[in-house]
């Protein structure tokens, strides 16, 4: 799940950090992509309107290890 997808969904942070009871910093800490266990929160609070995808974790893995790769 791609934050800017929930993003879009709520229409602010403000909304999607009340939705979740938790401070704007911290949604802001998620870069790209929501964490595996806010996806499966999100996926159960919206009733399914908002899909778990697992598998952006890989990607969200090659991407940081692409990152580490042009830093050496």
């Amino acid at each position: 799940m791609r934050v800017r997808d929930v993003f879009e969904y709520f229409g602010s942070i403000n909304a999607l950090a009340k939705f979740l009871n938790i401070s704007r910093d911290s949604v802001y800490k998620w870069g790209e992509f929501v964490p595996a266990h806010r996806q499966y929160e999100l996926e159960v609070k919206t009733k399914g309107r908002l899909k778990s995808d697992y598998s952006l974790e890989q990607e969200k893995k090659e991407k940081g290890n692409n990152d580490n790769k042009s830093r050496a």
